[in-house]
């Protein structure tokens, strides 16, 4: 049996504006299977027709007014509710911070703004959506390893300013008990971790810099998930965009808005969520209503070479998981 080609749907409402254009000559070239829809409702319809691997959603429908689905993220959303090894990448010239927190949280594979360069490569949006798309086509399954009954009673606070950490330091309290105790530190490059000494890693800074240095040291703390999860909070403001999406980019369990009312209540909800979820995938839900909308089933007239597909693919899924069991039961 040949290997299937990997299918991805792309939604856009321009898919013939030139960025998009350039985007599925690229992506096609590379030997994918690209299916286009210009809807939310047809986005929705097309996961009757065909198993995707990957979708690539804009967030800015507003040219198709009729959707009742809402934007890009209520969609990542979705998805990500039915499956949780759904891979999404967000493909954007517009969105606004809320877009870019809700995306975060509700763990996208990557979110691309359409006119951001990546700034370690100065690759554009389209070449850096096509490694994306290589990356999400490649991934394993998310693991749900074994865990100990209970993370260690220790977190760890990464900050610099004061009056932040003190804030900070109540809603730990508040949210995990006084049973929980609490190092604190500055985000350097040099900064060294224990991973197995901490259930839970928050991370707090009005502003993360681009500065390779500062980058290095949040990725060495964000690969620590998840276990410990590690929760990050910034001040979400227009002009920290390529900041807040590299570290969007980065999955945190949570990415918090420094800027919003009442944000350590925010902040007490992740902090219990990511002791709920230490050291497993979080399982994502979605409204009745959206799920509804969602519900993929198969069409009872699939041919015989769609069925093949498919279990190629449940196979492809089975092998992965039956070997991370294997993995952790000798580890063990």
């Amino acid at each position: 049996m040949s290997e299937p080609i990997p299918s991805l749907l792309f939604m856009d409402d321009e898919p013939d504006s030139d960025v998009v254009g350039h985007a599925l000559e690229r992506l096609r070239a590379d030997g994918f299977q690209v299916d286009v829809v210009e809807t939310l409702g047809e986005a929705v319809a097309a996961c009757y027709r065909r198993y995707y691997r990957v979708f690539v959603l804009d967030i800015d429908m507003s040219r198709q007014a009729v959707d009742e689905d809402g934007d890009g993220v209520q969609v990542l959303r979705g998805l990500m509710a039915l499956h949780n090894q759904t891979r999404v990448i967000l493909f954007s010239g517009a969105g606004t911070v809320n877009h870019w927190f809700q995306a975060a949280n509700a763990h996208c594979h990557a979110y691309i703004h359409k006119l951001d360069r990546d700034p370690d490569t100065g690759a554009d949006s389209v070449e850096r959506l096509l490694n994306a798309v290589r990356e999400a086509m490649d991934a394993p399954p998310r693991p749900s390893p074994l865990t100990p009954d209970a993370p260690p009673s220790r977190v760890l606070l990464v900050g610099d300013e004061a009056a932040l950490n003190a804030r900070a330091r109540q809603a730990v309290g508040e949210a995990l008990g006084a049973d929980w105790v609490i190092d604190e530190c500055a985000l350097s490059a040099d900064l060294e971790l224990e991973p197995d000494a901490y259930g839970l890693i928050l991370i707090l800074q009005r502003q993360f810099k681009l500065r390779a240095r500062v980058r290095e040291a949040l990725a060495r703390l964000l690969t620590q998930a998840p276990g410990p999860q590690c929760i990050v909070g910034c001040e979400g403001r227009d002009e920290f965009r390529p900041s807040i999406l590299d570290i969007a980019n980065r999955h945190p369990f949570r990415l918090i808005d420094l800027l919003q009312p009442r944000w350590e209540d925010r902040l007490r909800e992740a902090l219990q969520a990511g002791r709920q979820w230490y050291g497993q995938t979080e399982i994502q839900t979605a409204d009745p209503e959206s799920l509804s909308r969602y519900q993929v089933l198969l069409p009872e007239d699939l041919d015989e070479d769609r069925l093949d597909e498919l279990d190629a693919l449940s196979i492809e899924f089975e092998s992965d998981e039956d070997a991370q069991s294997s993995a952790a039961g000798h580890s063990g």
